[in-house]
């Protein structure tokens, strides 16, 4: 039982951590984005 639970304890916390990160990176591309957008938009 032990040994059966470890890797699917171990795999929710892979795919959550990849989900978190996941989450993460898009969040700050389109913060990006949109400061460049709004900086290009800001210089002309």
């Amino acid at each position: 039982m032990r040994v059966k639970l470890e890797p699917e304890t171990a795999f929710i916390g892979k795919k959550f951590a990849y989900i978190f990160l996941g989450i993460m990176f898009s969040l700050n591309a389109v913060t990006f984005i949109w400061f460049f957008l709004f900086s290009n938009l800001k210089l002309i």
